[in-house]
């Protein structure tokens, strides 16, 4: 029972910060989708979870993104299951990367992932992701590539890893972050 008490509070907290952020995503825009990740680290987590994600512009230029995903593993020692949850702070720069139609924009980033294993020490990481993102134009829909290292604090500390592609249907139809702002005509 003592086990689930941060994984109920990772999740409060979540829900509560998406709450908070939807007052944003009025005027900005929030996407759900899903991705497909794939890291270098230990064979226990390996697996290319599948997973649900969030994005929720904060203004033209920052947004927060959240994942979780899940993997059924087999047995505890060769392939166990886990839950995922992870959230993270974009900076993104649509002035570098110029295309004829939508929009392009590189991020960086910074947040965090937990995860919970079946029979196992849950685990914590600090994440930093790189990548790009490009909104369609007039479709409410974006797709999006990553890389990310990630430092795992929790006993054993490690480096690895990890990556992601997917995509985003954004809900009030509009997922063109620098709609009505200068800063798209100077692209």
């Amino acid at each position: 029972m003592t086990r689930f008490v941060p994984v109920l509070l990772a999740l409060t907290l979540c829900l509560s910060f998406l709450s908070t952020s939807s007052l944003f995503a009025q005027t900005e825009g929030v996407g759900v989708g899903a991705s497909l990740g794939v890291t270098n680290g230990p064979s226990v987590v390996d697996r290319n979870p599948v997973g649900f994600n969030i994005k929720a512009w904060m203004s033209d230029r920052q947004a927060v993104s959240g994942m979780t995903s899940f993997f059924v593993g087999g047995s505890a020692q060769t392939a166990p299951s886990y839950w995922l949850l992870q959230g993270d702070y974009l900076f993104h720069n649509f002035n570098k990367l110029n295309v004829g139609e939508g929009y392009l924009a590189l991020y960086i980033g910074a947040g965090g992932q937990y995860t919970v294993f079946e029979d196992a020490r849950d685990q914590f990481s600090l994440r930093a992701p790189l990548g790009v993102t490009y909104l369609l134009g007039s479709s409410p829909i974006d797709v999006f590539v990553e890389v990310t290292p990630t430092l795992r604090v929790t006993d054993p500390t490690s480096l690895r890893f990890d990556g992601a592609i997917g995509f985003r249907y954004y809900l009030n139809g509009d997922s063109n972050p620098s709609s009505g702002s200068d800063s798209s005509s100077s692209q």
